[in-house]
């Protein structure tokens, strides 16, 4: 997949801007001059949501009514598609594909997107929600029928956690639920472990070639509960009531990273953490390319600033299979062959 040109108005602080753009990009502006935001409106164009808010009212540009993007991509058909995404402060969100209105769910799998950004470093240090939150968006972009399990296994814990919290849970009802819930969430578990057990060659693979050593990288999945989540939620059950949570469950799993099989979260230095986070974005691109059969767009928020030169120039090598939009404050001289667009406030230059 390649996105071939791209059109703005007001976004942010971007009132408008007409881009075209090859298979590798770079962004160059100070912090706030709207790099950023341009390589923002591109991801929510491919994929309808942004990757640094949750609310669209945001990416209006102050003192505008809608924002509006469009992008037109060759996938591999080499058919060009053309796709408008608009919104304001009082309607959704509007999405149309080649003319056709179309929902904001449908996007996702057509149009993979990788996104890393600095914050990225939570995948290895972060909390246990990052690390679910990485595997579940994979699973959801690449298997519709693992996304129906994942919503399914939501749907079923909200409901427990309304009963338990309702004051006087009845017995028959938590025995369904809980239930349930030990179903779910072993389905949910078990793509997970598939899922990582892909990403366990493809993240060391990566991280060696990113960092320029022969570590070895180990993606062990934990579940919450020991051989049977039923029994664990039954005996649970007490405590949950009064802390008015659900303790068992695939909500509750996590997955550890280890590094020469110490754990990566309490003995990795932060150049160890950087590039073992950018080696689980890369390799969820390899998952999305396999399953959907297009190759994902990447963008690199910051990434250059992330590590020294050498490890730049392994990374440049490692996504030269991918169209890149990449942001950096300032030119990367090794950067050969990119096609560099100068950003400052708002106002974006191809040189």
């Amino acid at each position: 997949m390649e996105v071939l040109a791209a059109r703005v108005d007001h976004f942010r602080n971007i009132t408008s801007a007409e881009l075209n753009f090859q298979r590798r990009n770079l962004l160059v502006g100070p912090n706030g001059a709207g790099k950023t935001s341009c390589a923002e409106a591109i991801a929510v164009a491919l994929n309808g949501h942004s990757f640094r808010t949750s609310e669209v009212q945001m990416l209006v540009q102050r003192g505008s009514e809608y924002w509006r993007t469009e992008a037109t991509i060759s996938l591999t058909d080499r058919i060009p598609h053309r796709i408008v995404m608009s919104g304001s402060h009082r309607q959704r969100e509007r999405v149309q594909l080649d003319e056709r209105n179309v929902r904001v769910a449908q996007l996702g799998a057509r149009f993979p997107v990788v996104i890393f950004v600095p914050e990225d470093r939570d995948l290895v240090v972060g909390q246990p929600s990052v690390r679910r939150e990485y595997l579940d968006g994979i699973l959801g972009r690449s298997d519709p029928g693992i996304q129906r399990i994942l919503s399914r296994a939501t749907k079923i814990l909200k409901q427990r956690q309304n009963l338990i919290r309702s004051g006087r849970p009845d017995k028959v009802s938590l025995d369904i639920f809980d239930s349930e819930l030990a179903k779910a969430s072993i389905a949910v578990a078990v793509a997970r472990e598939h899922l990582l057990g892909y990403l366990q060659i493809a993240v060391e693979q990566f991280n060696q070639r990113i960092s320029g050593t022969s570590e070895a990288v180990s993606l062990r999945y934990v579940r919450s509960w020991n051989e049977d989540p039923l029994e664990d939620l039954i005996q649970a059950r007490v405590d949950d009531i009064r802390k008015g949570t659900t303790s068992i469950g695939f909500h509750r799993d996590d997955f550890i990273i280890e590094l020469n099989g110490m754990p990566a979260k309490l003995t990795a230095s932060q150049g160890q953490v950087r590039s073992l986070a950018v080696a689980l974005r890369i390799g969820s691109a390899g998952v999305l390319e396999r399953k959907l059969g297009e190759a994902p767009i990447l963008i690199l928020d910051d990434v250059f600033a992330e590590f020294d030169r050498e490890r730049a120039m392994r990374l440049i090598d490692l996504v030269d299979r991918y169209q890149t939009f990449a942001t950096n404050t300032e030119r990367v001289a090794s950067l050969d062959g990119w096609s560099v667009f100068e950003v400052n406030g708002g106002v974006v230059v191809p040189t």
